[in-house]
């Protein structure tokens, strides 16, 4: 497990996330507790979002990066602190340096987000892309640290950090009594380490459950064997982290009632239903906490649960591929493709076809060097169309038309 350098020595207690209050209280808003109307109908149960977005650099993880720089801030001045992040803490430790006037040092795995490489810079950070996983940034970080005298300023595995992401705890119990269980998105477990030991000292009932991406998982049990540039790829960034720190593992591991985790294909799914029923734009590691609500991982018997939705700095590019992908599953896109004789009127005669039952075509491509049939044209076209029906039309429609097509 990961071991982080300290500048204070402290047990993870529930005094020291009430000690850590002021300092958020001082420097960040609480964030909102609503109803989701639409999820509740979708899942059966009566949910209610935590919106730690709402922060302004978009993430929970603001709250143990203040925690940590008052705690600096009160014990001298400190000539730069550095960090290793995949971005949510970058962001939000260095917009807080930044306000604080503090020098901060940021190393970034090469994959991060350019969203959040860019704001970091926006903060006044200094950016270096280093290694293909957090892993490799968080040690080079601690390289930099060791070389240098910077502070590094972890972010998750330290009672500080712990310490600052509980707040959201304190937050929610003053918001309601009414809530019988909570789902925690758990990357290097910060954020669940917190919730747990505030959640445990004052309502030991509630049901809590963490959910790992399962790209983490099949990291932690299995590792990669390959070559690094084509491991696989994670659309929740925010939470791919391959272990549990030696802090927050064994409060995660006596603590939670259950950890499980969610695949790609669950994440994304859940990640669309934020766009759609609460007209949110959330990051994949925000959306793990209703994929497991809706893949039944939460016990039948807890009707009342809180949902995390810890972060929003999602790649603009990435949402909008995710769109395209949904709206191809949800057959409101279509990709045919018709080989046809290479003479004029031919893409006319297609579209044609195609108008009269009201498509829209997106994309048209023409491929003669690579046509299977010689002196044919091979036309690729992507229509923008309402439902199945539809496009079972379509279909019918070309081929009796003459127009032979394949469905791609």
């Amino acid at each position: 497990p990961m071991t982080t350098p300290a500048p204070l020595s402290l047990p993870v207690t529930y005094d020291l996330t009430c000690a850590a209050l002021p300092h958020i209280r001082a420097n960040l808003d609480v964030t909102p507790l609503s109803r989701s109307i639409g999820l509740s109908a979708i899942t059966g149960r009566d949910v209610h979002l935590k919106w730690d977005n709402k922060l302004i650099t978009g993430s929970f993880k603001e709250r143990g990066a203040v925690n940590f720089l008052c705690h600096l801030r009160e014990a001298g001045a400190v000539p730069a602190v550095c960090a290793a992040s995949a971005g949510n803490h970058a962001l939000g430790l260095s917009f807080h340096a930044k306000r604080f006037g503090v020098r901060c040092v940021l190393v970034m795995p090469k994959s991060a987000p350019l969203v959040k490489v860019q704001s970091c810079e926006r903060n006044g950070a200094e950016i270096i892309l280093f290694g293909d996983t957090f892993n490799d940034a968080f040690t080079h970080a601690q390289e930099l640290c060791a070389a240098k005298g910077y502070t590094f300023i972890p972010p998750f595995n330290h009672p500080l950090i712990i310490a600052g992401q509980a707040s959201v705890a304190h937050e929610l119990l003053e918001q309601s009594a009414d809530f019988d269980s909570v789902i925690v998105p758990v990357g290097g477990g910060g954020l669940l380490s917190g919730m747990i030991t505030v959640l445990r000292a004052m309502r030991p009932d509630v049901y809590i459950m963490g959910v790992q991406s399962s790209w983490a998982v099949m990291y932690r049990d299995s590792g990669w064997s390959g070559l690094p540039k084509l491991q696989p790829m994670t659309i929740a960034d925010g939470i791919a982290v391959k272990q549990l720190g030696d802090i927050t593992g064994p409060i995660i591991k006596a603590g939670a009632d259950k950890l499980v985790s969610v695949n790609e294909q669950e994440t994304a799914a859940a990640l669309i239903q934020f766009l759609e029923r609460e007209h949110a734009v959330v990051e994949g590691s925000a959306a793990v906490t209703l994929a497991a609500l809706n893949a039944g991982h939460l016990p039948g018997r807890y009707k009342k649960p809180v949902l995390m939705v810890s972060g929003s700095n999602i790649d603009v590019n990435l949402l909008a591929r995710l769109l395209g992908r949904e709206m191809s599953q949800r057959d409101r896109l279509l990709r045919l493709r018709a080989s046809l004789p290479d003479r004029p009127g031919v893409l006319h005669f297609l579209s044609g076809v195609i108008a009269n039952e009201g498509a829209n075509v997106l994309e048209v491509t023409h491929d003669r060097s690579f046509a299977r049939e010689p002196g044919n044209v091979e036309i690729t076209l992507v229509l923008e169309i309402r439902d199945a029906a539809q496009k079972g039309r379509i279909i019918s429609l070309l081929e009796t038309s003459g127009i032979p097509v394949s469905v791609l």
